[in-house]
């Protein structure tokens, strides 16, 4: 009786020590399971905090493309505000002056060449004028379509970024899923085999 005993002893204290190590296995697992979750987590909402600046940046050039996009320069009135402005003065004088200088140096002060040099110094000055507004609207559109553009770069990096950490979260789930069906077989499966070995013993 004495050896059945033992015996039947030796099996339950073989079953308890199963399922104890069987859960601290699974709580283990579970528990880096959650750890891994939480640096991807982390990570993420680094990368974010990272890109928020260049994606600022791109809603700033988004705005500002809005802001031109489908308005051409008015050139009747920047003509007239140009005209009034003191650089058109300025421009206006010196190319009158360098005209006169040029044509009395030649003897031509009277000559229809002259006067001819003289009436088209304020419509080329618009010309170049309006020349020189459409290149800044050009050069502005470039600027903003790149910051636009970094907005963009950043936005995809975030959605990479999302995914990586879907990705990750989706593994450890399944992991933590794994190991929490594992511990409540484990159990299982150790109880039925404590039984077997109770009955062979309870059989010799």
């Amino acid at each position: 009786m004495g050896g059945i005993a033992k015996g039947i002893g030796n099996a339950v204290g073989s079953v308890v020590g199963g399922i104890t190590g069987a859960n601290k296995a699974a709580d283990a697992q579970v528990s880096a399971a959650k750890d891994s979750n939480q640096m991807a987590w982390n990570i993420y909402q680094d990368q974010k905090k990272t890109n928020q600046p260049f994606l600022n940046a791109g809603l700033t050039g988004l705005t500002g493309l809005q802001g031109i996009a489908g308005k051409p320069i008015d050139r009747n009135a920047s003509l007239a505000e140009y005209y009034a402005s003191p650089e058109y003065q300025m421009l206006s004088d010196q190319a009158r002056y360098q005209s006169l200088n040029a044509a009395e140096a030649t003897g031509g002060l009277g000559s229809t060449a002259t006067g001819n040099m003289l009436a088209s110094i304020a419509p080329q000055l618009g010309q170049n004028y309006l020349s020189m507004l459409t290149d800044q609207q050009n050069n502005m559109y470039g600027q903003l379509l790149g910051l636009t553009n970094v907005g963009l770069s950043a936005a995809g990096a975030n959605n990479a970024a999302g995914g990586n950490y879907s990705n990750a979260y989706g593994q450890n789930m399944g992991q933590i899923g794994a190991a929490q069906a594992g511990k409540a077989t484990a159990g299982f499966n150790t109880l039925m085999n404590g039984a077997m070995l109770g009955k062979v013993a309870g059989f010799f």
